[in-house]
This record gives C-alpha cells, sequence and structure tokens, in this order.
C-alpha cells in the first residue's frame, strides 16, 4: 500500500512540473506598446527605421523596419496607435519596384 502511494505521489509531482515548464496564457502574444515608445526603441538598441508602411486588409497599418545591415521587425498598428511587434530577422533586402515599360 505504501509503495502505490510513493508512485502516486511521484506521478503527481512530475504532472505538477511538467504544468509549471508550460508557459502561462499571460506571456502569449505579441509585445505591444504605443508606436512611438516602439518606433523609438528600435531606433536606438538596433539603429532601425522605418522602411515600408502599408494597410492590411483587417485595417491594420504594418511598418517593416530595418537596419542598414538587414536586421528588421514587422509592426502591426491597431487604430488605437498600439504597435504590436510580429516578426524580426536579418538579411531583409528591398528592391526596386519594376518601371513600367522597361524590360528588366
Amino acid at each position: 500500500m505504501i509503495r502505490v502511494f510513493f508512485i502516486a505521489l511521484i506521478a503527481g509531482l512530475i504532472a505538477v512540473a511538467g504544468l509549471a515548464a508550460l508557459p502561462s496564457r499571460a506571456q502569449e502574444g505579441p509585445p505591444c506598446a504605443p508606436v512611438a515608445d516602439v518606433l523609438a526603441s528600435l531606433a536606438t538598441r538596433y539603429a532601425e527605421a522605418p522602411r515600408v508602411a502599408g494597410l492590411t486588409a483587417s485595417g491594420a497599418m504594418m511598418i517593416i523596419t530595418a537596419d542598414a545591415a538587414g536586421g528588421f521587425s514587422v509592426l502591426l498598428i491597431s487604430p488605437d496607435g498600439t504597435a504590436c511587434m510580429v516578426a524580426s530577422g536579418v538579411a531583409l533586402e528591398v528592391h526596386p519596384a519594376p518601371v513600367a515599360g522597361v524590360d528588366g
């Protein structure tokens, strides 16, 4: 009987340890802050500046910031001015749009 108790106790401790390793719901989602704060932070910390902007189908503004070496961040800005970082990376290349009537 004591052996069954200890096995159950160990199984319970393993289960609790496994749950503790999972991220909490409060930590999910992209980091968000006022757009001016996010742009200032990216400029200060990573020398990134806005390079591309556009309006998404859902009504959010998308801004891609980049530094001279190709590091970049993708922000989605909601109508209330909250910017959320949804991606970042390296090796960004911005290509010029093709000129109409010119083969290339």
